[in-house]
């Protein structure tokens, strides 16, 4: 039962990781300008 849930848990991670790559699309670019920037949100 507790491998079962452990391997639930970790596919639903992985799956939410590929959906937040394909949305977002890899984290190694900078920000671009339609990133809301902490300074602008400061100010």
């Amino acid at each position: 039962m507790r491998k079962r849930l452990v391997a639930w848990t970790t596919l639903i991670c992985a799956l939410l990781a590929i959906i937040v790559w394909t949305v977002l699309g890899p984290p190694d670019h900078p920000p671009g300008p339609h990133l809301p920037s902490r300074t602008a949100a400061v100010r």
